[in-house]
């Protein structure tokens, strides 16, 4: 990245540039006023250590004599060009090379600090003298074209550490994204610990399942909250439970002939809702009242299959509320959910494809509406369902369409780069502001070797994801844009011109979750492009070599990062070196 050009993901909404830049010696001197909160300050802290390899100075400590690079300050009102509060300021002064982040919150602060973070760029290395650095001279408007811009991990299928986690929220505040979302119950497991059902943490032999204890979640929690980022956590129910009837059977349907279904829960049985309410109360005490969003799931009851129909339980249940199919008693599950959480002063949150928006379904309209898809034949309602009919029924929603949000199987770079979350799937004009944003989605494979393409893909999934809900304008300039993907991803360190999704052949790397086996991790025929394969061979090694001393030199963000493209770009090697082609080519 050059150091006259503001180069960072997400795209600021308006940047005024002079061509110039603004230099700055090792260490940085940060100074901010005192009504700025000491955890954004010290945030900062730890960002620009990470990004430069030094730690700040802070301008009045004693004995520095230093005057400020950047000042943070805490204004009522930054900036006559919006009224947003996760907007902020950005000024450079050319005269005292310095730069102002002015904002009227903490979260408006963050963001403003993550854009100077971002794109700060090396301008001088000088043998082994400290490095100097530079920020475009500039000012800088930005603000959110959404409120709700999140990324969902899901460690019920594949545990994450919480190291992990912490590197996935230090990877979306870089992004400015503000929500996580844990999917936290499914057929494989349940990643929270329980006091109430401790069997739920152990496997079908007795093998003691990883899951987070209280201590984690609260680690979690205020490592999220330091960064701007509030935690959703998730019980899917009643579907995906195929670990809970399995460790407690009781709460599957009473079926008089047969087996009754081993993928859904009974819905009819106070059992049933005892057990549902336990766990959400566990959960509404572990994730404090600092965000109120609860999500039940209530996904794909009907291609897992149940046994409402013939349950004696679901019968009686179903007659005593009025519900005449099963589509009803399913509402009526929900709305009893609904009730319990909303006396926690907690908001429910839930999937879409189960609900028959083609009719006026009865639930509460201030549940919020997690929207991936229509069902598909033999998964849900279809007929007369869509996106704009949550919206003409009055429910406010979050855009997870899987075209754009489904990071394995399903997102391709053309649909997720032109993609916009009021506009994908269409919207009626005048219910823009229905739809609060939108949320990545990074379902979590069990297989360890499958769960490594997350590695490739996440590093440009997140901040281009983050991209189209921050700032609705189109991506005229594709190859500035990877660029600047490469510099986000990898630091400033990288060379100014370096584009590994050139090499790599997309910004999106491929999926094939689908196809058995492990997909290939680089697209072969897109990456050799007009190249000879030994051309082709030699680029790739060109930018191992950049990728690798990078790495080893601790002048990458993200290591894990670096390795991930090194063995994609190995392979793609490999691949020209023994076919003499693209892989999928004709000789």
């Amino acid at each position: 990245m050059t150091t006259t050009e503001l180069r960072v993901v997400p795209r600021p909404r308006r940047v005024d540039q002079t061509g110039e830049s603004v230099p700055f010696d090792a260490p940085l001197v940060i100074n901010s006023t005192g009504a700025v909160p000491a955890a954004v300050v010290s945030l900062f802290d730890e960002l620009l250590e990470r990004e430069t390899n030094e730690p700040p100075v802070r301008a009045g400590e004693e004995e520095t004599g230093e005057s400020p690079d950047v000042r943070l300050a805490l204004e009522d009102r930054p900036s006559d060009a919006f009224d947003d509060p996760e907007g902020y300021v950005i000024e450079t002064d050319g005269e005292t090379d310095t730069v102002t982040i002015r904002a009227e919150t903490a979260d408006g602060l963050r963001h403003g600090c993550q854009t100077f973070v971002t794109g700060i760029a090396v301008r001088d290395r000088d043998g082994d003298e400290r490095d100097r650095w530079a920020f475009p001279a500039c000012e800088v408007h930005d603000w959110p074209e959404t409120s709700w811009r999140g990324f969902m991990l899901d460690p019920a299928r594949g545990f994450l550490s919480v190291e992990h986690v912490k590197r996935r929220i230090d990877q979306a505040a870089r992004a400015k994204l503000n929500r996580l979302h844990l999917h936290l119950l499914d057929d494989e497991g349940y990643a929270l610990e329980s006091e109430a059902y401790p069997e739920l943490n152990r496997d079908s032999d007795g093998t003691a399942l990883p899951a987070y204890s209280p201590d984690d979640v609260a680690e979690l929690v205020d490592y999220a909250a330091r960064r701007g980022i509030e935690i959703v956590p998730e019980v899917d129910v009643p579907a995906h439970a195929t670990h809970v009837l399995e460790t407690y059977p009781e709460l599957r349907c009473t079926v008089d002939d047969g087996e009754p279904a081993d993928r859904t829960m009974c819905i009819g049985s106070s059992e049933t809702v005892e057990f549902v309410e336990t766990l959400l109360d566990e959960v509404v005490d572990r994730f404090p009242f600092s965000f109120d969003v609860v999500h039940v799931g209530g996904d794909e009851w009907e291609m897992h299959g149940h046994s409402w129909d013939e349950c004696a339980d679901c019968r009686e249940k179903m007659a005593k509320d009025g519900s005449e199919t099963v589509t009803e008693h399913f509402y009526a599950f929900v709305r009893h959910l609904h009730g319990f959480l909303d006396e926690r002063d907690r908001r429910t949150m839930m999937w879409n494809d189960q609900i028959d928006i083609s009719e006026s379904p009865d639930l509460p309209r201030d549940v919020l509406i997690q929207f991936w898809r229509v069902a598909a034949p033999g998964r849900g309602p279809i007929e007369g369902c869509s996106l704009e009919r949550f919206l003409e029924e009055g429910f406010d929603v979050v855009n997870s369409y899987v075209h754009a949000a489904y990071v394995r199987g399903w997102i391709s770079e053309e649909y997720m780069l032109g993609w916009a979350p009021r506009r994908r799937p269409s919207v009626p004009e005048g219910r823009e502001s229905q739809v609060r944003g939108g949320e990545l989605l990074a379902w979590e494979p069990s297989d360890e070797e499958t769960r490594r393409y997350f590695e490739r893909a996440l590093p440009s999934a997140i901040p281009i994801f983050a991209d189209r809900l921050w700032n609705p304008g189109a991506i005229d300039d594709r190859e500035t844009f990877s660029r600047t993907v490469a510099r986000h991803a990898l630091g400033p360190y990288v060379p100014a011109e370096f584009d590994v999704y050139g090499e790599l052949g997309g910004l999106i790397l491929p999926t094939n979750w689908k196809r058995s086996g492990q997909g290939p991790p680089a697209h072969a025929n897109r990456a050799l492009a007009d190249r000879s394969p030994r051309e082709a061979a030699t680029d790739y090694e060109s930018a191992i070599e950049t990728l690798s001393t990078l790495r080893e030199s601790n002048e990458t963000v993200y290591p894990e990062t670096a390795t991930a493209y090194v063995d994609s770009l190995e392979w793609l090697r490999e691949v020209a070196d023994r076919e003499g082609r693209g892989i999928l080519d004709r000789p």
